[in-house]
């Protein structure tokens, strides 16, 4: 799996117009919290993670481990400027909740994407019909 590029989805005159809301990630994230395979992950509840719309144009999203001054929540942000449907808002939530699976149990690396994380990807893209050349 290659690092996913923005331009490798809908051109810019075919994009949904999907508005993001801390809500509309939250519902995605508990939604896929509920399925295969994340459902075994033991990951946290929705109430645990800080959800963020943020302006980057660079990218689909992040995640960022437990903040210093809240040491019970870590933060998942997705890109308002870049995910326009539901389809690439599910695909970028569930990206993102491999590395905070990764940072729980304590195998993230510096390589943001290991082995671990692509053998996860690779079942995660199986199941939800996600495309693995831009997951």
């Amino acid at each position: 799996m290659r690092k996913r590029s923005v331009g490798s989805f809908a051109p810019e005159g075919q994009r949904g117009a999907l508005a993001l809301t801390p809500e509309t990630l939250e519902g995605a994230y508990e939604f896929l919290r509920a399925t295969p395979p994340f459902r075994r992950m033991n990951l946290p509840h929705a109430d645990n993670i800080v959800f963020k719309v943020m302006g980057a144009r660079d990218r689909f999203g992040h995640f960022r481990g437990r903040f210093k001054s809240m040491p019970d929540l870590n933060e998942i942000g997705v890109s308002q400027h870049i995910v326009h449907s539901t389809e690439i808002l599910m695909a970028t939530m569930a990206h993102e909740m491999i590395h905070l699976y990764q940072h729980e149990k304590g195998t993230a690396t510096r390589a943001v994407h290991n082995a671990q994380f692509r053998r996860i990807a690779a079942r995660v893209c199986r199941i939800h019909g996600f495309d693995p050349t831009s997951f």
